[in-house]
């Protein structure tokens, strides 16, 4: 089932190296198959922090590349017409500038028992160990 989403000169879905590159889409495939989370294999932890940026960040992109095909297509209408598509243009290559993923990492927080938790926090470049009772 998923063999139909790759191009047919790619590897199959079994040797496809799981590995994304820097806008999220995997590698060994022609860019318009994306993964996130602790499928892939990167340089960040298997962590839903993780996975939770990367979803974010592809609502981003994905929000980006509907408005870059929007503006393709009224570029074809306006040249079509004869009409002048500098601004569409200027539109077009501010899209297009597609940053890549970064991850910010916001911490770690985890629950030892007995009311107890501990932090592993970073507040103004500082890391910040506090255990709590709380």
């Amino acid at each position: 089932m998923v063999r139909q989403f790759f191009p047919p000169d790619e590897p199959s879905p079994d040797s496809v190296d799981s590995s994304i590159k820097d806008h999220l889409c995997m590698a060994g495939t022609d860019g318009t198959i994306f993964a996130l989370g602790d499928c892939t294999s990167t340089q960040y932890a298997p962590t839903a922090q993780v996975a939770s940026q990367q979803g974010a960040y592809l609502a981003r992109l994905f929000k980006q590349l509907a408005k870059r095909d929007g503006l393709l297509e009224q570029i074809d209408a306006a040249k079509q017409e004869g009409a002048n598509t500098e601004s569409l243009e200027k539109q077009l290559k501010k899209i297009e500038n597609l940053r890549p993923f970064h991850y910010s990492h916001q911490g770690s927080l985890a629950y030892i028992g007995s009311d107890k938790a501990i932090a592993d926090l970073e507040f103004l470049h500082h890391k910040v160990r506090p255990i709590s009772n709380h």
